[in-house]
């Protein structure tokens, strides 16, 4: 019985990754180093971006390269992710490729500054939680979202601003498992909506204010990033 659980499970493992991409994948918090790696489904395309964030009024770029799930990846081209909380914001521009090792030499340029529009959402104050800040939307963010970042016995809310195929994918997703195995930080949500400040407070909690700043840094760095680790 065990050998043909054994065997089921290798053929299955063979074939789930028939067909499946080469990708080029970033070994360095640089991207200066690359390497080709065999993505684990055929479903999943090479992936590069570029991403631009302001955290705390300062300016952070990084490029990543890896394979990409459906639900950031779902046809070949460009796309621009964003998500603005108020201190925190970033913008992603995001290529995607469906040919071995396609993501060697197509970066996208870093995305240029964004400019207001006629969307508003609340945002939480780092230090006590409370969810009651506006803040206007930038260039393609068109919907209002909120989620919860949870330590141990303590959760705390982010809420914010995001274009709608972030909100698609983070949905397909069911769950943010970019703050899987960091430290104690688990994630629910985001859940998103389309017209402004509907993001409404319903319950708040009160956390450590350093760990609540920790989190929202990874929580936008992880909206933006989404799947790629």
């Amino acid at each position: 019985m065990m050998k043909l659980i054994l065997s089921l499970t290798l053929i299955w493992a063979l074939s789930s990754t028939a067909g499946a991409l080469q990708c080029q994948t970033c070994i360095d918090e640089l991207c200066s180093r690359l390497v080709s790696f065999k993505c684990f489904t055929a479903t999943e395309l090479c992936l590069s971006v570029s991403i631009q964030a302001t955290l705390f009024g300062n300016a952070v770029q990084q490029i990543l390269k890896a394979c990409a799930p459906p639900s950031l990846c779902p046809a070949t081209g460009s796309q621009n992710i964003s998500a603005s909380l108020g201190f925190v914001n970033g913008v992603a521009s995001v290529q995607c490729c469906n040919t071995d090792n396609c993501n060697n030499e197509t970066t996208p340029a870093f995305p240029v500054a964004q400019t207001t529009n006629n969307m508003v959402c609340y945002t939480c104050n780092p230090g006590t939680s409370q969810c009651t800040t506006p803040v206007v939307c930038k260039g393609e963010e068109d919907r209002c979202f909120q989620a919860s970042v949870i330590n141990g016995s303590s959760t705390s809310p982010v809420f914010g601003c995001a274009s709608s195929n972030l909100c698609t994918a983070a949905a397909s997703l069911g769950n943010l498992p970019f703050v899987q195995g960091i430290g104690d930080f688990t994630s629910s949500g985001p859940s998103c909506c389309n017209t402004s400040l509907c993001n409404t407070v319903t319950t708040t909690t009160t956390s450590d204010a350093c760990r609540i700043r920790l989190a929202m840094i990874l929580l936008m760095l992880g909206l933006l990033i989404l799947t790629l680790f």
